[in-house]
C-alpha cells in the first residue's frame, strides 16, 4: 500500500509540475535540429527570473519569447563567460596567440575574465578566446527574464519562450515484408532520437516533412556540442501519428501521444498503418551504346514498382527515408533510400542485384565512318533459378539511331532508351540480337 501511495504521488507531482509549467512543445525538422516552445509560470518574479532549458543545447540567435509580458530575454554565450559560474570552477582557455591557460574562474567584471593561476590572477580580454572548455556548462543559467520595471517586485506571470536545439531528430523508416512471391506487407515508422544530455517530459511533437531550408551553424556553436553522444538508445515512449496536414509545400504530422525524451535515447513507432501490397517485380539488363561488358557476367538490377493508391482510403504520404525488405522468413535482404513520395504517386526502388540472373553483352560486326556507326549487338540472357523471372533489356543510345533486323520485339522508349521486355522461365537461356544504325550529323 505504501509504494502503491508513493507512485500516486510522484504521478499527481508530475503531473501538476507540468501543467503549472505548461505543455511544452517540439517542432522536429526532418534535416535535424526543432524548434522548442516552453512556458515558465513562476510563483513570483524579482529582478530577473532564469527559465529553464531543461539540459538542451540552445542555438544561439535563436531565443524568442512572446510579446506578453513585457520585458527582456536575453541568452547568455558560455565563451564569453557570461555563465554565473561559481568562484574557484576549473576552466580551460586557448587564446589567439596559442596560450594554453588552464585555471579557476573568478569573476567576470568590466568585459574582462579573472582567472587564478597558481598565486596570481590573470586578466583576459574575451575577444581573444580562442577556444574554451568547461567541466559543466551551468544550462539553466543561460536564458535570463528580465521584467520592466514596476512598483511591485513581486508578482506572478507567465513566459512563453522557447529557441531552437540540435539536440532533437527525426527520421522514416519503412519496412517491405514478402509474405509469399506475389504478396508484400509495407509499413511506414518514424524514428525520434535525442543526441543530447536534457530531459523534457510529456512534450507534444509535430513532425516536418519535405525540404527545409534553415541556417547552417557556425564552427564556434559546434564547438559548444556535447561530446560523447553514444548510440546505446533506449526505447521510452510511445506515440503514433495523426494523418499529416498541409503546410505549403511540407506536411507536418501530429503525435497523438505526449512523448517523453530522456538523454541519448531514440525509438521508434507507426507513421501509419501497414497495407498489403502486389509490388511489380522486373529484372532491369542494361547496356551503353556501342559498349561490351566482357566475358565476366554480369547481374541483372532488381526493380520493384510499388502502387500505394487504395481505392476508398487515404493515400499515405511518404516523407524522404530509408526501405528495408525482408523475405518470406523475415531475413534482411537491402535497403534503399526513397525520396519524398506524394500521395497516391507510384514508387519505384532498385535495392540491388539479382542472383541468380546474368547475362554477356557483345558487339558484333562494328563499323565507324566518320558521322555513323553500325553494330550488332548480342545479348546472353540465363535464368539460374526455378522460377519464371519477368525481365527488360534495356539499352542507352546516343545520336539519330534507327534499330533494324531484331530477333524480339523493341520499343523506342525515348530518344536515348531502346527496351525489350522478355520472360524467361526457370532455368532457361534467351540470345537477343539487333542491329542499331547511329548517324551523328
Amino acid at each position: 500500500m505504501e509504494v502503491f501511495m508513493f507512485r500516486l504521488f510522484m504521478v499527481l507531482l508530475l503531473l501538476f509540475s507540468t501543467l503549472g509549467a505548461g505543455v511544452p512543445e517540439i517542432l522536429i525538422l526532418p534535416n535535424s535540429g526543432a524548434w522548442v516552445t516552453l512556458e515558465e509560470e513562476p510563483t513570483e518574479i524579482q529582478e530577473k527570473l532564469y527559465l529553464p532549458t531543461y539540459g538542451m543545447n540552445v542555438r544561439p540567435g535563436t531565443v524568442w519569447k512572446s510579446a506578453k509580458p513585457e520585458g527582456l530575454l536575453r541568452f547568455s554565450y558560455p565563451r564569453f563567460g557570461l555563465f554565473e559560474l561559481e568562484e574557484g570552477t576549473d576552466i580551460h582557455l586557448v587564446l589567439k596567440e596559442s596560450l594554453d591557460i588552464r585555471g579557476r574562474f573568478l569573476k567576470f567584471r568590466d568585459n574582462t575574465l579573472y582567472v587564478g593561476k597558481d598565486d596570481g590572477i590573470l586578466l583576459i580580454d574575451p575577444s581573444n578566446i580562442l577556444y574554451y572548455e568547461l567541466p559543466k556548462l551551468p544550462a539553466d543559467k543561460t536564458l535570463e527574464y528580465f521584467p520592466p520595471p514596476l512598483s511591485s517586485k513581486k508578482r506572478i506571470v507567465p513566459v512563453h519562450y522557447g529557441f531552437q536545439t540540435g539536440d532533437f531528430s527525426w527520421s522514416a523508416e519503412y519496412e517491405l515484408r514478402w509474405t509469399s512471391d506475389e504478396k508484400a506487407v509495407f509499413s511506414p515508422w518514424f524514428r525520434l532520437t535525442n543526441r543530447g544530455s536534457g530531459t523534457l517530459m510529456n512534450a507534444k511533437v509535430t513532425l516536418l516533412a519535405g525540404d527545409v531550408k534553415t541556417g547552417q551553424v557556425m564552427q564556434e556553436d559546434m564547438m559548444r556540442a556535447p561530446k560523447g553522444m553514444g548510440m546505446n538508445y533506449v526505447a521510452n515512449a510511445a506515440s503514433s501519428a495523426e494523418a499529416p496536414q498541409s503546410s505549403g509545400d511540407n506536411y507536418i504530422f501530429k503525435l497523438k501521444n505526449f512523448v517523453t525524451f530522456l538523454p541519448r535515447t531514440d525509438f521508434r513507432e507507426a507513421l501509419a498503418e501497414p497495407v498489403e501490397l502486389t509490388p511489380e517485380k522486373v529484372y532491369i539488363v542494361t547496356g551503353n551504346s556501342f559498349s561490351s561488358s566482357g566475358s565476366i557476367p554480369r547481374h541483372a538490377d532488381l526493380e520493384l514498382t510499388l502502387k500505394l493508391k487504395k481505392a476508398g482510403k487515404d493515400n499515405p504520404i511518404l516523407p524522404e527515408g530509408t526501405l528495408r525488405i525482408f523475405d518470406e522468413k523475415g531475413v534482411f535482404a537491402g535497403e534503399v533510400p526513397i525520396p519524398n513520395t506524394p500521395a497516391g504517386e507510384t514508387l519505384t526502388v532498385s535495392p540491388g542485384k539479382s542472383f541468380d540472373l546474368v547475362y554477356e553483352r557483345t558487339i558484333l560486326d562494328y563499323q565507324r565512318e566518320r558521322e555513323t556507326a553500325e553494330g550488332r549487338i548480342r545479348y546472353e540472357i540465363r535464368n539460374q533459378s526455378d522460377k519464371t523471372l519477368p525481365v527488360i533489356l534495356r539499352d542507352r543510345w546516343h545520336g539519330n539511331w534507327t534499330v533494324k533486323n531484331t530477333s524480339h520485339k523493341t520499343e523506342k522508349k525515348s530518344a536515348t532508351e531502346l527496351e525489350i521486355p522478355l520472360t524467361l522461365k526457370g532455368g532457361e537461356s534467351v540470345t537477343v540480337e539487333y542491329t542499331c544504325y547511329v548517324s551523328y550529323r
